[in-house]
């Protein structure tokens, strides 16, 4: 019994606490007035709201991406991998993958362990699973798709793009063919939402299909976005590539130069005429052949000796005797006969031969496409109040945008500068900010919001507690100090009855006839007056005193 007591008795008193304070509680509500009920029934839901959002967000699981714009194999390997770890996830749009925020690094570690996403499509990792006995058509059918699909992973890898295909037609190989086709591939790019492929990103990707497939050049290559949009086009059996697909960069050439040489002209004469004031518009026409020139210059007075040669030739002359046989030819110390020419000196001939160097220069140049054909360039400047602009200052204009613009008389260059007054029209003022508008909120903030708000909204219920619970207590001292012991006028029942009997009826007085009345009696009984006001401003706190008030409505 006495365990039975023991327990019952904690049991008892706190039943005993509660049902006290429910009482308290309940006897401070109905002391409260209208508005403090008000004020402190909306607070307290105000807290009750804010505590549960707490809580809920506190156990509320935050997801984070795992892997986005995956396809479909992947998403399926991945969704079939999280199953087995016995991991939470969620599939948000098209092939996003969200788990926990906790787990994202953790997951994807494992998963690239694993070998997953793959990146889309088939790779060389198919051979893995060929099957035994598998014919060449086969084999060749898996190759050629592997192959797609490893150019289309690695294309993935480059910034601007998000996902992409890739189609190659591999003709057979036979000896029996004596022409062979050539290979071609298309690729298919999806490019990320406001990103744009340059020239050097298509030619990197042209050049990385044609160089990972055998017998394929980059003029068999073509190049589309997912809008239609021709980025790199194959280019015809015959036709001249360099003058054909290089057509769009040179007229992109074109517009660029254009716009420099406008952009140079009119901020040059907006100093002179004011901005607003001046409008310039250029046409280039380039010259889009290619020339190939060889020149060979000689100097004869730069010359260089190289050989020299001389050769010196002499003859003797015939000095064998001549005569007729006999004594006088035989006898010692005679004189034969001379040779018939008589002559006795032989002949010399000498020659030089000089070889000279003549300073040559050869000169092979390659003149580029794009030169600058023709310029034609017109300007119109605002004119004054009182008409156009005098010629002379029309004329000093030409001469500064002929300079400005690089104008050449040789190229037939045409510049035209015209004074004509601008018509003004009035542009539409941007409209005003609201003033209550506010400042987008970071996304790294968006989450302390809430907080904010109710910090807020705690920040301004609590001067307001505190100042009711003020005039509270203020009315409840003047409430104190007009009661009749305070005051010490003691009014009875045949007294006030009386009082209430002789007040005129004010629903039937105009406005003036009932603030005349009214200050009238105030001025015949302030103590009487004085008591009714004071009863009357303390009706809703004490309705047990509000009895003894007299009612003047009645």
């Amino acid at each position: 019994m006495s365990s039975g007591a023991s327990t019952s008795d904690p049991k008892s008193r706190l039943l005993a606490l509660a049902k006290s304070t429910f009482e308290r509680a309940r006897e401070k509500m109905a002391a409260m007035s209208k508005p403090a009920k008000i004020l402190f029934v909306s607070t307290a839901l105000a807290a009750v709201v804010l505590v549960s959002w707490f809580g809920y967000r506190s156990t509320e699981t935050t997801w984070a991406t795992l892997f986005s714009n995956l396809d479909r194999d992947d998403a399926s390997a991945v969704v079939s991998k999280l199953k087995e770890m016995k991991v939470p996830y969620r599939i948000e749009g098209e092939g996003s993958i969200e788990v926990p925020q906790s787990h994202v690094r953790e997951l994807r570690l494992e998963l690239a362990g694993a070998g997953l996403p793959r990146g889309g499509g088939v790779g060389f990792e198919s051979f893995d699973k060929l099957r035994l006995g598998a014919t060449e058509f086969e084999q060749r059918v898996l190759f050629r798709r592997s192959l797609e699909g490893e150019l289309s992973r690695t294309i993935d890898t480059i910034g601007s793009v998000q996902s992409s295909r890739v189609h190659l037609v591999l003709p057979e190989r036979s000896v029996f063919v004596g022409r062979q086709e050539p290979a071609s591939a298309s690729v298919v790019l999806k490019l990320r939402p406001g990103r744009a492929l340059g020239a050097s990103e298509v030619a990197g990707i042209v050049h990385l299909v044609s160089s990972s497939v055998a017998g394929l050049t980059p003029e068999r290559v073509a190049v589309v976005s997912t809008d239609g949009t021709m980025l790199h086009k194959p280019r015809r059996a015959g036709e001249n590539g360099d003058m054909g697909a290089d057509s769009e960069e040179q007229a992109s050439s074109a517009r660029s130069l254009e716009a420099t040489l406008e952009d140079r002209a009119r901020s040059m004469l907006e100093k002179v005429v004011g901005p607003g004031h001046v409008d310039v518009r250029v046409t280039a026409e380039l010259d889009r052949s290619r020339v190939e020139r060889v020149e060979d210059r000689y100097d004869p007075k730069q010359t260089v000796l190289r050989s020299e040669q001389s050769s010196v030739e002499r003859s003797q002359p015939d000095t064998t005797a001549t005569g007729v046989p006999g004594s006088e030819s035989n006898v010692p110390n005679g004189t034969g006969r001379i040779g018939a020419d008589g002559g006795v000196d032989g002949i010399t001939r000498e020659s030089h031969t000089r070889n000279f160097e003549v300073d040559h220069i050869t000169e092979k140049r390659l003149i580029q496409g794009g030169n600058i054909h023709r310029l034609s360039v017109a300007v119109v400047v605002d004119g004054l109040k009182t008409g156009p602009r005098p010629k002379e200052e029309v004329d000093r204009l030409t001469s500064l945008v002929r300079s400005a613009v690089g104008a050449d008389d040789k190229r037939g260059d045409l510049v035209t500068v015209e004074s004509v007054p601008f018509l003004d029209i009035e542009t539409p003022a941007p409209p005003a900010p609201h003033p209550f508008t506010l400042p987008p909120v970071p996304e790294h903030l968006r989450k302390y919001v809430p907080f904010a708000i109710g910090g807020g909204i705690a920040l301004v219920l609590l001067p307001i507690a505190i100042l009711v619970a003020r005039r509270r207590k203020a009315a409840k001292n003047a409430m104190v100090l007009a009661s009749p012991q305070a005051t010490g006028i003691m009014v009875t029942d045949a007294e006030l009855a009386e009082a209430r009997h002789d007040l005129p009826i004010i629903t039937k007085l105009k406005p003036e006839e009932l603030r005349s009345a009214a200050h009238e009696r105030a001025m015949e009984d302030p103590a009487t007056a004085a008591l009714v006001l004071r009863f009357w401003l303390g009706e809703n706190e004490h309705p047990t005193e509000n009895a003894r008030a007299p009612m003047l409505t009645d």
